[in-house]
């Protein structure tokens, strides 16, 4: 479901209640939720309240979000960084035409994204970040996602699950069991949006999977998405009349002959052909790349980015690259152990989200566990305060979960605070989430 920021109620009038936001007022529509008055504290999404919350759990959750960026020297930043503000204020705010507007070229793009020094990376994240809450408020998606299966009959150069790693354990999840896992976090935990992840697993047919999707539209208000790699045409057609919503369908890498060698067997074109097919039934498509992979350049990081911008997709689907045993890239593991490295790819990655943000100021931003997994403490709230806004949090059951192993120490924690404030209980919250979405 979604999170937001509460509200304190200055004003009721005609179930309306008044709420004030730094300096200006929105109504509210208190709905179901009786008993409220002035000076109650609420919970609230889509202009729509979902509980009176006390002041303490407001406070809680206003500083998840609570932005930390100290102020920084205009004077002192590069004559380039500034004037690239400056256009993509006036940009944002519909003002080309009264001035002269310079647009951002990829070599802007590839500035943004070399960007090193701690005053200049504050200035673009809180850009962003101030991108983000101007256009999306502080809406956070929360995205459930079972992984169930770990088999693939791919042997992409960097995954964990490829078909010739021998190193993990391998599992396939019962159709009983993927629906059950999927029915407890809907009814008991409150998720209204859950991935089904797996491998390329042909073992699981086009029926099987449809069955899943059908049993779970017929018993639950509940947007299914889809992350099963490529299949048929046919196949993603029967899926969106069972009832499946989205794909998360990664291009991976925008550079044809990086993608030919990191995905043995397969080419970037038929890769975008089935995403454009899917994009062509109707599905709502997240795409996006990997970071800071073996061979890729900063250039290819911001061809990635404009590809995304290019597809048109509502959301992006990104991630970190993490060296992973036994792959062909786990070489690299000595390197990816340093911690100077990890840093560098977080903020590589930082940067990514960040850039994305400024380039596309409505579309959905996940943080992703591979964020989260190179920097537990701080990643997913740093990923929030670089402009993403939405959080996926791992449904797998327990005794499965440890061998989805796509990377190495897999972060799968799902904070209770977050859960607390974002999931809500009820048919509103689908009708919330469907508006936000645009389903």
């Amino acid at each position: 479901m979604c999170l937001t920021i509460p509200g304190k109620i200055i004003d009721i009038k005609n179930g309306m209640a008044s709420i004030a936001e730094n300096q200006n007022q929105i109504k509210i529509d208190l709905g179901f939720v009786s008993g409220a008055k002035v000076g109650d504290w609420i919970l609230y999404a889509t202009e729509r309240a979902v509980k009176i919350i006390d002041e303490n759990e407001a406070r809680e959750i206003i500083n998840l979000l609570e932005t930390k960026y100290k102020p920084v020297d205009n004077q002192k930043l590069p004559d380039r960084l500034k004037e690239m503000i400056v256009d993509l204020r006036a940009n944002q705010q519909g003002q080309r035409g009264k001035r002269k507007v310079k647009r951002i070229t990829k070599p802007d793009i590839e500035y943004l994204l070399s960007l090193e020094n701690p005053e200049e990376l504050t200035t673009l994240y809180s850009e962003a970040n101030t991108l983000r809450k101007s256009e999306l408020k502080d809406f956070v998606c929360i995205h459930g996602i079972i992984e169930f299966s770990n088999y693939c009959k791919n042997n992409c150069m960097y995954c964990g699950i490829q078909k010739d790693n021998e190193s993990i354990k391998r599992y396939r999840m019962s159709a009983d069991e993927i629906i059950e896992a999927a029915g407890d976090a809907i009814e008991n935990e409150g998720y209204k949006l859950v991935v089904l992840q797996s491998g390329e697993d042909l073992s699981y047919s086009d029926d099987d999977i449809i069955g899943i999707i059908s049993a779970l539209k017929n018993n639950h208000k509940v947007f299914i998405f889809l992350s099963v790699g490529e299949r048929s045409e046919n196949f993603y057609r029967k899926a969106f009349a069972a009832g499946a919503h989205g794909s998360l369908f990664r291009f991976e890498t925008s550079n044809p002959k990086l993608y030919a060698k990191l995905h043995p067997g397969h080419s970037l074109e038929q890769r975008l052909s089935s995403l454009r097919t899917q994009q062509k039934i109707g599905y709502y498509v997240a795409s996006g790349s990997l970071v800071g992979l073996p061979g890729q350049t900063i250039s290819d990081i911001a061809s990635d980015i404009l590809m995304v911008k290019k597809l048109g997709v509502p959301m992006i689907s990104s991630g970190p690259f993490i060296p992973t045993g036994g792959t062909p890239l786990y070489k690299i593991k000595s390197q990816s152990a340093n911690r100077r490295t990890k840093v560098k790819t977080v903020e590589l990655f930082l940067k990514y989200i960040a850039v994305s943000r400024l380039l596309m100021p409505e579309i959905k931003i996940p943080v992703t566990t591979a964020l989260e997994t190179l920097d537990p403490e701080n990643g997913r709230h740093r990923g929030l305060l670089a402009g993403a806004n939405a959080l996926m949090f791992n449904l797998t059951p327990k005794k499965y979960c440890k061998n989805y192993k796509i990377y190495d120490n897999k972060y799968v924690e799902r904070e209770k605070v977050w859960q607390k404030y974002g999931l809500f209980k009820g048919e509103e919250s689908y009708e919330m989430l469907e508006k936000r979405l645009r389903f």
